[in-house]
């Protein structure tokens, strides 16, 4: 993966994707629970409809969710373990972010090595363009005060619909936030369509009384 950059204001490629993953937990065996990106022409922003492409999946991570990590984006074991493997979705992943020249994130750090770790498990390249991270910029400029992607929200006069962190909200939290970064302060309404969930949800069977059954082996 290559290091993440720093743009002038005044420039922003023609293309740019951002990504954002929610995991079970924070440690190295841990997984994607959803993951989703957001393909932005930025030469449409002048139109003042930007033309916008995007995915949101959810997975099952093969293993258990730490309690913090499913306080935070709120899916269930029971409901995950129902998902799709990354596997089956990783090569569409992959093609989707390298539709851009830039791929973003608010702490890209984090989410692009889990992104990378994924497409390690599936035989797939790591990213191979440039990256840049919200976050990271954000401190680098002398902001004052918490850098989280809530807190720099709050700054720049956007905000999360709830409590709870969905990849796609936050993906495009990320675009609001690498916008006013560049010196375009207008705001801009998340289109209702990213209010949605994963594309690929399984709805799952009833949670069962008693214990749960073993994980069904997947290929």
């Amino acid at each position: 993966m290559a290091a993440a950059q720093v743009l002038p204001p005044e420039v922003l490629p023609p293309e740019v994707v951002f990504v954002d993953v929610e995991t079970t937990g924070l440690g190295a065996a841990d997984r994607i629970v959803t993951l989703a990106a957001i393909h932005l022409d930025t030469a449409s922003l002048s139109s003042g409809a930007p033309a916008l492409d995007h995915i949101h999946l959810a997975f099952d991570p093969r293993r258990d969710c730490h309690p913090n990590a499913a306080a935070v984006h709120g899916y269930s074991d029971w409901d995950l373990r129902h998902q799709d493997l990354f596997a089956a979705h990783a090569a569409a992943i992959h093609a989707f972010l390298h539709r851009a020249p830039l791929v973003v994130a608010h702490n890209a750090a984090f989410d692009l090595r889990f992104v990378g770790q994924e497409f390690g498990k599936c035989g797939l390249p790591p990213l191979s363009g440039r990256t840049f991270c919200t976050m990271q910029t954000y401190r680098d400029r002398g902001h004052p005060g918490s850098s989280s992607l809530d807190a720099v929200c709050a700054r720049i006069g956007a905000r999360r619909g709830g409590a709870r962190h969905g990849a796609l909200e936050d993906a495009w939290l990320a675009l609001r936030v690498f916008l006013w970064l560049h010196g375009r302060k207008g705001g801009l309404a998340m289109p209702e369509t990213f209010r949605a969930g994963p594309t690929n949800w399984i709805v799952p069977p009833p949670v069962p009384e008693g214990p749960w059954p073993k994980r069904a082996r997947k290929s």
